[in-house]
């Protein structure tokens, strides 16, 4: 079985358990969480079953597991944590990302802004670059990280529990339109609760470990956009200063152990 197969059927086993025990969380998210896993451990089995098609193993599965196992854990959100925000946002405040934000300068803003959602198109643009410079193109290995550390990621959310920075200060940091089109993404698309550690971020530091060993242009290139996406992140206030750094912890560790 492939390794990021087995990483995915553990972790929706996980979110059963969870939805399970939680306390305060309603009858239809729980129901919902249950069969969205239940759907993802289908999945997930239908893939192991399946013979290898490069379409479908190396591009499409894997993403569809990563996308099912972002909703379904945000289905386990009950309600905000005072203290943890409280604590997510002194170190904000000591590090002064407020003023950095609102100081920024539009042209950057508007680029920092396509970073961060930019970070979709970063995975599959870092899985090119990995099979064509890698001495034995391994998709299994790539994947195997990238959904291990958004799943470590995700498996957090039910018990640390946050609103994002930008719901707590509303005030507008950016005009631009790719702010704009990007509020009505998250609007439509995302589970409306902060990540702690930030997938974003932790999916940015994984890719430039996972190319380091091609051209050191592309590796340059690579890091560039994940420092940005991490940015942009932060500074947009998408999530908190602390959020990005235990996601890029969460990238090492992981490249670490599955290296």
């Amino acid at each position: 079985m492939r390794v990021w197969i087995a990483a995915s059927g553990a972790f929706f086993v996980y979110l059963i358990a969870a939805a399970a025990v939680m306390p305060g969380l309603g009858r239809r998210p729980r129901l919902l969480a249950i069969g969205g896993s239940f759907v993802g451990l289908l999945i997930a089995a239908a893939a192991h079953r399946a013979p290898h098609a490069p379409l479908l193993h190396d591009w499409l599965v894997p993403p569809v597991l990563l996308l099912l196992g972002y909703w379904t854990s945000g289905l386990l959100f009950t309600s905000p944590m005072p203290r943890i925000e409280a604590a997510l946002r002194r170190l904000d405040r000591w590090l002064d990302i407020d003023p950095v934000a609102k100081a920024t300068p539009m042209w950057l803003a508007q680029v920092l802004e396509l970073a961060y959602v930019g970070v979709y198109l970063l995975v599959p643009v870092a899985l090119v670059i990995f099979l064509m410079s890698s001495e034995r193109a391994d998709p299994d290995r790539f994947w195997t990280v990238i959904l291990v550390i958004d799943f470590v990621c995700f498996a957090c959310l039910p018990w640390i529990q946050t609103r994002p920075p930008r719901v707590l200060s509303p005030a507008a940091r950016w005009y631009t339109a790719s702010r704009r089109a990007n509020l009505r993404l998250i609007g439509n698309a995302s589970i409306q609760a902060n990540t702690f550690p930030s997938g974003h971020a932790a999916e940015a530091a994984a890719v430039v470990l996972l190319v380091a060993g091609a051209p050191w242009p592309m590796v340059a290139a690579v890091a560039v956009a994940a420092l940005l996406v991490s940015a942009g992140a932060v500074l947009g206030r998408y999530h908190y200063a602390a959020d990005a750094i235990a996601g890029w912890v969460v990238a090492v560790v992981v490249w670490v152990v599955m290296s």
